[in-house]
C-alpha cells in the first residue's frame, strides 16, 4: 500500500467497506491509528459527508503489487433471494466450488418470503471477488448479490 506523502505509516482497511486489491481506494488519516483505507464508493467517505476541517486528512492511496502484501483480504457480501429450503446449502456449496475461505455465513428469513444472507469471506483481489459474486448470482432464487458498505 502506498500512501501519498507519507512513508512507513500504519495502514488498516476500513471494516465498513472492506476494500480489496483492484478497488479504487482513498485514505483517511486517523488520530492515533494510522491511515484507514476505504473503497472510493464507501458511503462513509462520500464528498458530501466530509467535514471541511478534515480536508487535509484525506489522502491518495494506491495498491502495490509486491510480496509484502497480505495474500487474502476479508470482505463482506449481502445476498437477497427468494426464501426456500436449501438456499443456505446452495450458497455454501457455491462458495466451496470457487474455493474461497468463508469466515461467516448467516441467513435469515424475512416476513415477505425473501431471505437476507450475509457472508464474510477472504479473497485475493477484485477479480476473484467478481467471480464469487457471479457464481452466487447464478443460484436459483438469488436476485441480488452486492458488497456490503457503510
Amino acid at each position: 500500500m502506498v500512501v501519498e506523502g507519507l512513508d512507513n505509516c500504519l495502514v488498516k482497511f476500513a471494516k465498513c467497506c472492506t476494500p480489496v486489491p483492484g478497488d479504487p481506494i482513498v485514505g483517511f488519516i486517523t488520530r492515533g491509528f494510522g491511515v484507514s483505507v476505504h473503497r472510493a464508493d464507501c458511503p462513509n467517505c462520500a464528498p458530501e459527508k466530509r467535514k471541511p476541517e478534515e480536508a487535509g486528512r484525506w489522502v491518495k492511496v494506491s495498491w502495490v503489487t509486491d510480496g509484502d502484501q497480505p495474500t487474502a483480504y476479508k470482505t463482506s457480501l449481502s445476498i437477497s433471494a427468494k426464501d426456500r429450503d436449501g438456499l443456505t446449502l446452495d450458497i455454501a456449496m457455491a462458495l466451496s466450488v470457487v474455493k474461497v475461505k468463508t469466515t461467516s455465513l448467516s441467513a435469515r428469513s424475512m416476513p415477505d418470503g425473501y431471505a437476507a444472507v450475509s457472508i464474510v469471506l477472504e479473497v485475493k483481489d477484485q477479480a476473484e471477488l467478481t467471480s464469487v459474486i457471479n457464481k452466487l448470482g447464478q443460484i436459483q432464487g438469488v436476485y441480488q448479490v452486492k458488497r456490503a458498505a457503510g
